[in-house]
Formats: C-alpha cells, sequence, structure tokens
C-alpha cells in the first residue's frame, strides 16, 4: 500500500461519523476510529493494545461481532449492548487474501443518541400541539369577547349567532374528548388487561410488548425497583401465553435458604439425604410443567445454583438429587430482579453466561414516581379491594387526591397500598380525609423526603426535583466551593438544618440545578471507584451516570475516563 493510499484511509476512519474497528486474524485491534472511545467506555489506546478476545471476556463488547466473523468467515451484522449502555448495530466484514482471512473490519452505529432524539422530538411535538390547542381555544374565547362588542352595535341576532358558535365548538371539543376515552377503553379491552392497571403510556407501551411475545417460549427479564409490579405483570404475560392452561409457579430466590434451594428447585428421590421424604419429591421446575417458571429476585442465585440453573437452561433436562435418570424441563421461563446485573457480573456474583440467557427480552418497569399516570387506578383498584375485604364501603375525601398525587412513593406500588390500607383501618367515618389520616400524611411525607436524601436525582423530570445529601457535613463540604451561593433557612425547633442552594446573580433556576448536579457528580467521581459505584449511590442507571459524566465533562480521577 502507498503512503497516499494508508493517508487516505487513515482519514476516512478518523473522520467517519460510525465507529470502525480493525482486527487482525489473532484478534488484535489494529486500529479503531476515535469516536469508539465514548461508545465503548475506553480510549483509543486501550483500544488499540487490546485483544477481542479480552474485550469480550470484560463485558466492553456484548458481543464481539469481530470474533463471529473470524469464526464462520462471513459478514454478520446484530445488535451490542457495550459496557457504558449504549445499543449499537454492528456490521462486520472479513476481509481474504489468497483464500485466507487476514482481518476483519467492523463498523457500528450508535442508536442510544437517535433514541435520545427522537424522544425529544416527540415531547416537542407534544408541546407545540398543545401550544396550537392553547392558541385554539383562546382565538374561540376572542371570538366570544368580540361578539360582545358587535352585541353592542348590531343586535341580538349576532349574539345568538355566535354563542351557538362557540356552544358548537366546546360540543365538539367533548366529542373528541369523549372519543379518545373510549378508543383507551377499547385498547384496554384488546389487550385484556385483567387486574393490571396502566394508563401511563410508558406502562401502555410495555403491556402492549409483552402481549406480542406473550404466544413465544422466549425467556423474559423483569428489570425494575422493588414494588414495581414485576410479579403482576409476570402474570399477566403467562394468561396472555398459549400456557395459559398450564401452572404459574412463583419462586423467590432469595426467601429459601442455600441448603436448601437446589432440593426444592430439583427436587429429590426417595433417601436421597437424610430427612428425605419416602417417596420423594417433584421440584418447583418439574410441577411448573407445561406452563411458567417465575423466578423473582434472581439476583439472590447463590454461584453454585445459577450453574445448575445454566445447565437446564441449555439443555433442558432435569436431575433430581439423588437420582440418575434426567426429566425433560417444559416451561416458560421468566425471571426478575431489582438489582443491576451487569454490575453484579462485574464483580463476579453473578455468571456471566448466566446473565446472556435470561437477558433475551429485558423489560424495564419504571418507577411509580414517573408514571403518576397510573396513581388514581391503582388508588380505586386497592380501595375496593379493601371495602370487600372488610365489608365496608370507604371512600377517600377530594382534598387526598393532590396530596396522593404529589409523593414520590419510593416503594412504589406496594407503599402505596400499604398507606391505603392503614388510612382505612385508621379513618373512624366511612370518609379517608386528612384530618383522620393527619399523622399518616405527615410519616408518608417524611418517609419520601428523607428517602429522597438517600438518593441524588439526576433525571429532569416534568417535577424538577432534587435530592438532598444526606449528611450536613456533604452539604458543608458542597458549600465550602460555592461560597456565598448558600444560605441557611430557617426551620422548625429540633430539626437539623440543612443548607439550601441559592441561585447566583443572573442564574436560571435550570442553570442553579446543573451547577449543584454537577458539583455532586464531581464529588461522587472523586471519591467512587466506578460508575457502577456511583450510580449505585445515586440511584439511577449506570448508562445515566456515563452520560452525565460526558455531559459536564467530568472524569473519574483514579481512572481518567468517562466510564467504570
Amino acid at each position: 500500500m502507498s503512503e497516499l493510499d494508508r493517508q487516505i484511509l487513515k482519514t476516512i476512519i478518523d473522520t467517519a461519523h460510525d465507529h470502525y474497528f480493525v482486527v487482525n486474524a489473532d484478534g488484535q485491534v489494529m486500529d479503531v476510529s476515535p469516536g469508539a472511545a465514548a461508545v465503548y467506555g475506553m480510549t483509543r489506546e486501550e483500544l488499540c493494545a487490546a485483544n477481542v478476545h479480552e474485550l469480550e471476556a470484560s463485558g466492553v463488547l456484548k458481543p464481539s461481532i469481530s470474533l463471529e466473523v473470524l469464526r464462520t468467515g462471513r459478514t454478520l451484522q446484530m445488535m451490542q449492548l457495550t459496557a457504558t449502555g449504549r445499543r449499537v448495530v454492528a456490521q462486520a466484514h472479513p476481509v481474504f487474501v489468497a483464500g485466507k482471512l487476514e482481518c476483519v473490519v467492523s463498523r457500528s452505529m450508535d442508536l442510544t443518541d437517535i433514541q435520545l432524539l427522537q424522544q425529544e422530538y416527540a415531547v416537542l411535538q407534544q408541546r407545540f400541539s398543545d401550544h396550537l390547542r392553547r392558541n385554539s381555544r383562546g382565538g374561540e374565547l376572542g371570538g366570544v369577547n368580540q361578539a360582545e362588542g358587535v352585541r353592542a352595535t348590531a343586535g341580538a341576532g349576532q349574539a345568538v349567532h355566535d354563542t351557538e358558535q362557540y356552544a358548537q365548538s366546546q360540543a365538539e371539543q367533548r366529542q373528541r374528548e369523549q372519543s379518545a376515552r373510549e378508543q383507551a377503553e377499547c385498547e384496554d379491552a384488546a389487550l385484556e388487561l385483567g387486574e393490571l392497571q396502566v394508563r401511563s403510556p410508558v406502562m401502555r407501551e410495555i403491556a402492549l410488548l409483552l402481549k406480542r411475545v406473550a404466544p413465544t417460549n422466549a425467556t423474559v427479564l423483569m428489570l425494575g425497583e422493588s414494588g414495581v409490579g414485576k410479579t403482576a405483570f409476570a402474570h399477566q404475560l403467562h394468561r396472555w401465553s398459549q400456557r395459559a392452561d398450564g401452572p404459574f409457579i412463583e419462586v423467590n430466590c432469595g426467601a429459601i435458604p442455600e441448603s436448601l434451594f437446589e432440593s426444592e428447585m430439583f427436587g429429590y428421590q426417595a433417601g436421597a439425604f437424610t430427612g428425605a421424604g419416602n417417596r420423594g419429591k417433584a421440584g418447583l421446575m418439574e410441577q411448573a410443567e407445561g406452563g411458567t417458571l417465575f423466578l423473582d429476585e434472581i439476583g439472590e442465585l447463590p454461584l453454585a445454583t445459577q450453574t445448575k440453573l445454566l445447565k437446564v437452561i441449555q439443555d433442558g433436562m432435569i436431575t433430581r438429587l439423588g437420582d440418575t435418570t434426567t426429566r425433560r424441563a417444559d416451561f416458560r421461563l421468566v425471571v426478575a430482579t431489582n438489582q443491576d446485573l451487569a454490575a453484579r457480573v462485574e464483580q463476579g456474583q453473578f455468571r456471566l453466561d448466566l446473565y446472556y440467557r435470561i437477558n433475551v427480552l429485558p423489560v424495564s418497569l419504571p418507577p411509580l414516581r414517573e408514571r403518576r399516570e397510573d396513581i388514581p387506578a391503582l388508588i380505586e383498584q386497592h380501595l375496593a379491594r379493601l371495602n370487600q375485604r372488610h365489608g365496608r364501603r370507604k371512600l377517600l375525601d377530594a382534598s387526598l387526591w393532590p396530596i396522593l398525587m404529589r409523593q414520590d412513593w419510593l416503594g412504589n406500588i406496594r407503599e402505596l397500598e400499604n398507606w391505603l390500607e392503614r388510612a382505612w383501618l385508621s379513618a373512624p367515618s366511612d370518609v379517608i380525609d386528612s384530618d383522620s389520616v393527619k399523622t399518616l400524611l405527615n410519616t408518608c411525607s417524611t418517609n419520601n423526603a428523607n428517602a429522597s436524601g438517600n438518593s441524588l436525582k439526576l433525571s429532569n423530570d416534568k417535577y424538577n426535583e432534587i435530592g438532598v445529601t444526606d449528611t450536613v457535613a456533604s452539604v458543608a463540604s458542597v458549600a465550602d466551593v460555592q461560597g456565598d451561593n448558600f444560605l441557611s433557612e430557617s426551620v422548625p425547633e429540633g430539626a437539623v438544618a440543612v443548607s439550601v442552594p441559592k441561585l447566583g446573580p443572573n442564574e436560571t433556576l435550570k442553570e442553579g440545578l446543573a451547577r449543584i448536579e454537577a458539583q455532586w457528580l464531581r464529588e461522587m467521581a472523586a471519591e467512587l471507584p466506578s460508575t457502577y459505584a456511583i450510580a449505585k449511590r445515586a440511584g439511577v442507571s449506570q448508562p445515566s451516570i456515563v452520560r452525565f459524566l460526558k455531559k459536564y465533562k467530568i472524569y473519574l480521577l483514579n481512572k481518567q475516563r468517562y466510564v467504570g
């Protein structure tokens, strides 16, 4: 290759929007485009010094498409999940010289930014539509006001005409709203949601996705905080599936002692161990024959049991304790966890191969505070259950609704239901009002305030909430940096005084929040070893932390790069 050809190739790689990898036949990375560093979480120099076998083993490439091409010798295309939490579409092509595979050239396109742009576009489009609708209503009202002036000069006939026109427009608006409600009800009927109460768009999309995959036997991984409804969605997935007539076996992996887990899951033969029954026992996997096996809190599984579960998933066969014969395992596997399994894999507490086996269709259920549209239906549903259970009809006073809608419900649906039951039992009359549950409201507000103090809210949600650091010392350290930008607010007697940030001169609320957010991130980046640790401390996902660190150009001090 001439020097000109080398420079042309170098220019193409250095300036390409897509991310290029050039890998030799031994799997050694020969060159990468500069933009790949932000996507894969390593500098260009680190990537060029690495081997794709190592990158795949460490989870930087999930999986390595270049390695697959080296194995098969064919052009491939696949989706990848990088260590920074980004989804990319990768294409790889083998390069043959005299019939021998010499290297692989791959390129990947990051879909994460495209998805974010689509979401931002959808938000802007919705705001624009709302703006047009408000202007339209304003125009109608303006027309009525104008009609009043005409009435004064042109007589009552024109006034009647304008009034009728306005009334007609209001009737059409009500008709449109009614049609929208009827359409939503029809969609709910088509979905056959059962006891699921989903009104928010994000939850309806999740329900539609689950109904589409329900007829298949694909393994579903339910992700989300404790109490968001993972078990309820697993039940509904079973009802939608072709195995609905079969059993639904629910197993809480954290509730069974490790010493008993294997015998409970796989069963045992008579006399397999001391205390074993004379007739033996079928395990929970056998009991799920023809149905669905739901493993809740799978992140709590011991490593030894993870190995045996992986073998069952791979081979489709079960062997009881003390038995030499195998039995066919015919069940649909659904798993759930509130833990970051990728982080547990990195810490050596969860098997990487099992993680790939169960991560076929990940479904992330958002917390209740991010889908407040679902709160009213959940309240009404649980209130009806309580009335039926206790044989008395109680109602919720209208004054409580705004208060309940504002709560963060950090325990999600479980906390909401527990609070309602306490309120139901505490109310002396048939109306649950703010006076009868005053103590409960104070407890609820305190719990939410304390819990929000232990987690930094980095998301720019519609309520623009920010967390408070869990110690006065932490706030003081921020105050030392910000100087006079902090003031101390008066607090009730006996309460702990916490400094509240003050907006700087000519600083907007958005700029002030960003400044505080960046300061907290800098402190955590200086103290914690990885983005996974920062995400756990902040109470957000690791990909979100990576994006925020990149946004504020904050580096981890011990690694001098954006990711952990």
